[in-house]
């Protein structure tokens, strides 16, 4: 049996296919950060030289920049998801990942669960389950909209609760639009 080298959090998380790893180390700036497995800078440390290098840029190479990005992103798309094929390619990566999706789902349904005041009468209770059969009419004769808290129960900046007057029913693309924040 050979020798087995320990060659550290940056190999292993590199076999993995991570973009990221986690020393608990501060860099030489003194952030403690995820680092980067393509270069082991800090993220941190990579922001602020990206920010650095976009300051100084002329306006010629920030248009060659922002037209590299754009023709890598319309690269991505024909390759990946054509508009055509999206709802497609959600469904084989549900089919390929159930496991992922149950706990996406249960840990949907938990957060509701959460987030519903105990505090709620019979009334207020009867009203959020009126809001989702309204919005559930609409998409069986053909309308696509969804029920979105207007403040996000799982918020970046603030949680919202699971309440009568934090839901509405909007238009599915802007539902979608708005992910997890709260504008709107």
């Amino acid at each position: 049996m050979g020798i087995i080298y320990n060659r550290g959090l940056r190999y292993e998380a590199k076999l993995r296919g991570d973009a990221h790893y986690f020393t608990g180390k501060s860099c030489k700036n003194n952030h403690v950060e995820k680092r980067l497995v393509s270069s082991g800078n800090c993220i941190e440390c990579a922001r602020l030289q990206a920010e650095k290098n976009r300051r100084n840029e002329t306006n010629e190479q920030r248009a060659i920049r922002l037209q590299k990005s754009s023709d890598r992103s319309a690269k991505w798309r024909k390759i990946n998801v054509s508009h055509e094929n999206t709802k497609i390619v959600k469904a084989r990566w549900k089919k390929q990942n159930p496991e992922k999706r149950h706990a996406d789902v249960a840990k949907r349904r938990a957060s509701k669960l959460k987030r519903t005041p105990v505090w709620l009468d019979v009334t207020q209770k009867a009203e959020i389950d009126f809001t989702y059969k309204f919005c559930s009419a609409l998409r069986s004769i053909g309308m696509d909209y969804h029920v979105d808290h207007i403040v996000p129960l799982q918020g970046k900046e603030v949680s919202g609760f699971h309440v009568p007057w934090n839901l509405q029913v909007i238009h599915a693309k802007d539902n979608l639009q708005k992910a997890n924040n709260l504008r709107k």
